[in-house]
């Protein structure tokens, strides 16, 4: 395994995020656990956003249970045929009225048809307390390291 410091472990994170448009995300009600994928965008902190009706499944277990998981391994094949992906679990929510012009902004910076969807959808944030990054090539075969 290559030894990186911690700022060159989040910008590989960042690069890989770049890579990919869609993650999927498990939500539960508290009884039932339920699977959806969504188009997402990011911060620098790594705040997955996501827009999404409030009726949804998913959504609607956010209510109820802000306890997540989200995937990302869209791109998962890097040059050279290695492994990559993003394993995380947090906490989502509705995004606030304080933070939506700047999660909007980021969010239509990488979907440019957003405002179609502004009628009936609303932004959704996960906010990771683990963050786990597979990287075949810099780890070693299945190996993962904790960012967060």
């Amino acid at each position: 395994m290559k030894k990186i410091t911690r700022q060159q472990k989040m910008l590989k994170v960042l690069d890989f995020l770049k890579l990919n448009r869609l993650m999927a995300i498990g939500t539960s009600d508290g009884r039932r656990l339920w699977g959806a994928t969504v188009f997402f965008a990011y911060d620098r902190n790594l705040n997955l956003i996501f827009y999404s009706k409030k009726d949804t499944v998913h959504c609607r277990n956010i209510e109820k249970n802000k306890n997540v998981s989200v995937v990302i391994n869209h791109a998962w094949k890097g040059p050279g045929g290695y492994i990559r992906g993003l394993q995380i679990s947090g906490k989502a929510g509705r995004v606030s009225q304080e933070d939506s012009k700047r999660f909007y902004r980021l969010y239509k910076a990488r979907f440019k048809w957003a405002d179609e969807f502004a009628g009936d959808h609303f932004l959704y944030a996960v906010k990771p307390d683990q963050v786990w990054y597979i990287d075949e090539k810099l780890f070693g075969h299945f190996y993962r390291i904790r960012i967060i």
